[in-house]
């Protein structure tokens, strides 16, 4: 059954900043290194291809599938991951909110049995959380 899990929170952190970091595709152990300890990018924008390695030594095999300047939109594919899901989209969009502070909207549409789904969308949403807590202490300091 398709479902989908979001984070969301707003950041004292100026969102270019955020949006480049993002953007750039690569480098998501710099800024994320509590879950990511190494992140390889073969390509750059759309189509770009990104092997990611957790802390727990999993591995993650992602496709990006959209850049989007002006929205700010940055959209992969997880081909390969640890969870019972399938089919895993997960979107993270930057709007900035003026003042050097910024709204982060990071969030998944994936396929999962019910039996499944709760930890799915447990373990997506505290990744996520963490991740944009990540991404405001390492653009705030950067600033």
């Amino acid at each position: 059954m398709k479902k989908t899990t979001t984070a969301t929170a707003t950041v004292t952190a100026p969102a270019d900043r955020i949006w480049a970091t993002i953007a750039a595709g690569g480098g998501v152990h710099q800024w994320f290194s509590a879950v990511i300890t190494a992140c390889e990018l073969k390509g750059s924008g759309e189509g770009a291809q990104r092997f990611c390695t957790m802390s727990n030594g999993a591995a993650l095999e992602e496709r990006i599938l959209e850049v989007d300047e002006t929205a700010r939109r940055f959209r992969y594919a997880i081909d390969e991951h640890p969870l019972p899901a399938s089919e895993v989209i997960a979107t993270i969009e930057v709007d900035d909110l003026g003042d050097g502070k910024a709204r982060i909207t990071w969030g998944a549409e994936y396929l999962a049995e019910d039996a499944h789904a709760d930890l799915v969308d447990q373990t997506l949403s505290g990744l996520y959380t963490q991740g944009i807590q990540a991404l405001e202490d390492h653009c705030r300091v950067a600033a």
